[in-house]
């Protein structure tokens, strides 16, 4: 159960500070290449990359405080999301021509394989690992 809590509260703090920092400045996205030239654009990226991420964090705080009645959806919403994450930056960067290399202090280039190799891939195989190691659980089942 420790693996487990720790990567749901890594997680919250991951995505509410990101969600918090978009929600306020939903123009910092750009740093990626977005192109945030219409109000409709930059509140989109304000609702689903600051607003809704909030709620996601949360959502991972509540398997933390509440392990009984929460931990397993989510963990088991967070490997998803995170498994989803590293697919569809896999089919993407084939699909579009990026790289799967990290070229460190190069923006937008190292977004995509840095949150894939550093954050997405590593969370999504520990949170798997989490669910599995719970599977008998009486805490939690």
């Amino acid at each position: 159960m420790r693996l487990a809590k720790i990567m749901l509260w890594y997680t919250t703090v991951i995505w509410v500070c990101y969600g918090l920092w978009l929600f306020i400045d939903p123009k910092a996205l750009a740093y990626m290449g977005y192109g945030l030239d219409h109000w409709s654009a930059i509140v989109e990226v304000q609702a689903m990359y600051g607003a809704a991420e909030i709620a996601l964090g949360i959502f991972a705080l509540l398997g933390v405080l509440k392990p009984k009645k929460f931990m397993i959806p989510a963990l088991t919403l967070w490997a998803m999301i995170y498994s989803a994450l590293v697919i569809g930056r896999i089919v993407g960067i084939i699909q579009w021509g990026g790289t799967f290399a990290v070229p460190f202090g190069v923006l937008p280039d190292s977004y995509n394989p840095g949150a894939m190799w550093f954050l997405e891939l590593p969370s999504a195989i520990l949170l798997w690992i989490s669910l599995y190691l719970l599977r008998d659980n009486k805490e939690v089942n």
